[in-house]
């Protein structure tokens, strides 16, 4: 058993207490966080970083089975989901565990402790486990939606009932029955009728419901044209809203379906950037929030909730022609406490969960106001230390469970065979260079 370790700076427990000087020790896989009574002498030794809670992705897909570049630019959201529909198809478990191990390390370093990751296509046996090993191959606490695919590739859809007996086996073996979410993917992907039939198939199970819904303009012309109802609405009258199901986008939605968001208990994954690069729109989160709905953050494949945070304040600024429209304090939040809230986490400091950042880098300062620095300058490169459920996953900069330059070595093998096995090719320069062989 190693010694103690004991990590100090501002405690920002959450977006509306006073920051504290503070210690956080890790011990046993336990986490003890203590405030500082010194007074100013205390305040000054500690001011170079901020302890955080842990930052919470509602929703990401961890596996990148293409690379991308300029190439993708302007590329329509459809063609995006079927690009990589080919390398999907011939996918085997342990390139869902390489790829799953490096989208997860990714998430550490940018200061996450716990991931909902949307997983599919399910289409062979392992997957699934697959994923699991891999949040584990970092310490990340992943929570999964077994995404469900009725309509679409032939060789990349399930059946309701496969994907259902999946959870069934799962739950509570591979992972605890409360991680895990039955997630038909969209309206794309989705007969209606799935939505009912998951919906019972939850109920009878104890686990939570997850989707992506409303994302476009055409998808909600679709659903009024062929049901003459909203996309959340076709939602409500299937059953799927209610407590903890967690809706994706929510881009286009009407004051009605805002306030069955709202009234059912169901949560929005909100992903700022991820709308931006694809001009979906403005998703209503002002007023969703007015609503008393809750409203969480999702990274979606983008580069962290540092990011997120403030392109949604940027966002709904832009939105309501105000930029004060979200504060930084809601912004916060919703990358820590209300994801925290939506899972049934413990909030704050004290559920094991822990981020530091160091305060000194340039970007950071002067330092005025930690929520406000946090949220509009703080990046990956600022986190140094992780801590999940008492667990120093992240110590120093570098992962303690496992070998990050490995983790990436093996994704890139993982791309580049997916590329063989498709008939595709991959840039040479792909390959990463040995940590002993001198540059050529």
């Amino acid at each position: 058993m190693g010694s103690p370790t004991v990590l100090t700076g501002l405690a920002v427990a959450d977006a509306t207490s006073e920051p504290v000087p503070a210690t956080a020790t890790v011990a046993s896989e336990a986490l003890r966080v203590e405030t500082l009574t010194g007074g100013a002498d205390d305040g000054a030794h500690v001011a170079g970083a901020a302890l955080l809670p842990g930052l919470v992705n509602m929703h990401d897909h961890l596996r990148a089975f293409l690379p991308t570049g300029r190439a993708s630019e302007g590329m329509p959201l459809a063609t995006a989901i079927t690009s990589s529909a080919a390398a999907q198809a011939v996918a085997e478990p342990a390139d869902y565990r390489a790829l799953t191990a490096l989208g997860a390390a990714r998430q550490v370093h940018a200061g996450v402790t716990t991931v909902v990751d949307h997983v599919y296509p399910l289409h062979r046996d392992g997957l699934l486990e697959a994923v699991v090993e891999g949040h584990r191959d970092v310490g990340l606490r992943g929570y999964v939606a077994l995404g469900i695919m009725t309509r679409g590739a032939a060789d990349l859809c399930t059946s309701v009932e496969d994907v259902v007996g999946l959870a069934e086996r799962a739950a509570d073996s591979v992972l605890p029955r409360e991680h895990l979410y039955l997630a038909p993917v969209s309206m794309r992907s989705n007969a209606p009728d799935d939505y009912a039939v998951v919906a019972r198939a939850a109920e009878r199970l104890g686990v939570r419901l997850y989707t992506h819904i409303a994302e476009t303009q055409a998808e909600v012309d679709a659903c009024r044209a062929e049901h003459g109802l909203r996309p959340v609405e076709l939602l409500h009258r299937a059953g799927f809203l209610r407590p903890g199901t967690v809706l994706v986008h929510g881009v286009r939605l009407s004051d009605a379906e805002i306030a069955l968001i709202a009234d059912t208990g169901a949560v929005l994954a909100y992903c700022p950037t991820n709308h931006l690069r694809f001009a979906k729109g403005f998703a209503p989160v002002t007023d969703l929030l007015a609503a008393g709905a809750a409203v969480t953050l999702g990274v979606d494949g983008m580069e962290s909730p540092f990011h997120e945070m403030r392109q949604a304040v940027h966002a709904q600024g832009q939105a309501a022609g105000d930029p004060g429209a979200l504060t930084s304090a809601q912004a916060f939040d919703m990358g820590t406490g209300a994801g925290a809230r939506a899972l049934g986490l413990p909030e704050g400091l004290d559920g094991g969960d822990l981020v530091r950042i160091d305060l000194t880098a340039p970007a950071l300062q002067p330092l005025a106001d930690p929520v406000w620095s946090v949220v509009h300058r703080a990046a990956p490169a600022h986190v140094t230390d992780v801590v999940v459920a008492g667990r120093h996953i992240l110590r120093d900069g570098e992962l303690t469970a496992a070998d990050g330059v490995a983790i990436a070595e093996k994704a890139a093998s993982v791309i580049r065979s997916l590329a063989a096995r498709t008939g595709s090719s991959v840039p040479q320069f792909w390959d990463i260079p040995s940590r002993t062989a001198p540059p050529q």
